[in-house]
């Protein structure tokens, strides 16, 4: 009897052992595990990864190999992996994507077996909040459909409106829609309320959306049922959020098509903001004569204190732009990102500089530095040596 129970206990041990050397979220076919959800009767979870992604392969490494999780995860879902940068990702990405966008890694979906959206959540987690999001998901209270649902039954309620904008957001989702619905059963002298600022802020994040521009219109009355560092963050955001994937892929149409309403907004962090896309757009397209124009009135501005985008910017308009008056410019930015610390590169940059000024004096003088600073930590200075070579024969 004693050695039936011994075998019993090994055959456990080993069986709990083996199921936690399983990883939790394997790569496995949706239609299997679909099928496995109706036949078990269970919800599904799938996280979509990225084979690059840090925060992916922390939580496979660590958080979802905590025995205790993999174990309640197991029990109660069925769950896949999915690469969504490969083939099947994108297609089942595709399939959901009115559902949900997969915008950020990982990204773990909770769904019925009837494919219903039941919490949606993205990023990396320490085990207390994966085990607290799988609750969510399996409270009906808390559930995707429930709050929809409880949204759509009275639209003029701002704690229902608040739960289900967060709940579309957290699925990728533009939730613009459900702050208008709920909004548009205000009248304007009811806007100017702590929970109506919420709506507005977690839920309107089209740039071109009038709410956006009551916002910028109103900075100060916002400001007074929130703080004004959160409306001009609200401003920023939706700055960043809308034009950088613009400037990104060069989509220069709608990108000045929505630049001036983030012009508009007089906030400093924002202007910075259009300084960099405007920057990033002339370069990719080679319109240099609009980089200059946007770096004349901007670096001093915003890039003083900053030696890298300084030397970056000088080197553009040493390679690109001939005018005395902006190399004038680049020579001064240059001179002030040797402020922060010399440089071989810097000291170069500089000599090259007045070389296209044909300032033969001060390239030399520059180029002598260089070549000192250089030789004072036995570095190369060949390229120091054949400039001045260059200077002194003219």
């Amino acid at each position: 009897m004693k050695k039936l129970v011994l075998i019993c206990l090994l055959l456990c041990s080993y069986s709990l052992s083996n199921a936690q050397t399983k990883a939790l979220f394997e790569d496995k076919s949706y239609d299997e595990t679909l099928k496995l959800s109706k036949s078990e009767n269970k919800p599904m979870v799938i996280m979509f990864y990225a084979t690059w992604c840090a925060h992916c392969n922390k939580m496979k490494s660590e958080v979802l190999k905590t025995p205790e999780l993999m174990s309640y995860y197991q029990n109660t879902f069925v769950c896949m992996g999915i690469n969504a940068e490969g083939k099947e990702g994108l297609d089942l990405k595709s399939k959901f994507k009115n559902k949900i966008i997969v915008k950020a890694y990982p990204t773990f979906v909770f769904m019925d077996s009837n494919e219903n959206v039941l919490n949606c959540i993205s990023g990396e987690f320490k085990v207390e909040e994966f085990m607290t999001e799988a609750k969510n998901a399996l409270n009906p209270a808390l559930q995707f459909p429930t709050l929809k649902n409880a949204f759509y039954s009275d639209v003029t309620n701002a704690e229902n409106c608040i739960k289900y904008i967060i709940a579309v957001r957290k699925a990728g989702l533009d939730a613009t829609k459900v702050a208008e619905t709920y909004l548009n059963t205000k009248k304007p002298e009811e806007i100017y309320t702590e929970a109506n600022w919420k709506i507005m802020a977690n839920g309107i994040n089209n740039i071109d959306a009038p709410e956006i521009k009551l916002i910028a219109n109103n900075q100060e009355a916002f400001a007074k049922v929130s703080s004004p560092i959160r409306v001009e963050k609200k401003l920023v955001f939706v700055t960043s959020d809308n034009l950088r994937p613009l400037a990104e892929t060069l989509d220069t149409v709608n990108y000045y098509k929505r630049r001036p309403i983030a012009e508009s907004f007089h906030i400093r962090k924002v202007d910075s903001l259009l300084f960099q896309y405007d920057v990033l757009i002339s370069e990719n397209t080679k319109n240099w004569k609009a980089y200059r124009k946007a770096a004349d009135a901007n670096v001093e501005k915003y890039l003083w204190k900053n030696a890298t985008n300084l030397v970056e910017v000088s080197t553009n308009y040493l390679n690109h732009i001939n005018d005395k008056t902006a190399l004038d410019n680049a020579i001064k930015w240059s001179l002030q990102a040797l402020t922060f610390g010399e440089s071989l590169d810097k000291y170069m940059l500089v000599a090259k500089l007045y070389q296209k000024q044909k300032n033969l004096s001060k390239s030399i003088e520059y180029a002598e530095k260089g070549k000192a600073f250089g030789s004072n930590l036995g570095w190369k200075i060949d390229e120091f040596d054949k400039l001045l070579n260059e200077l002194k024969k003219k």
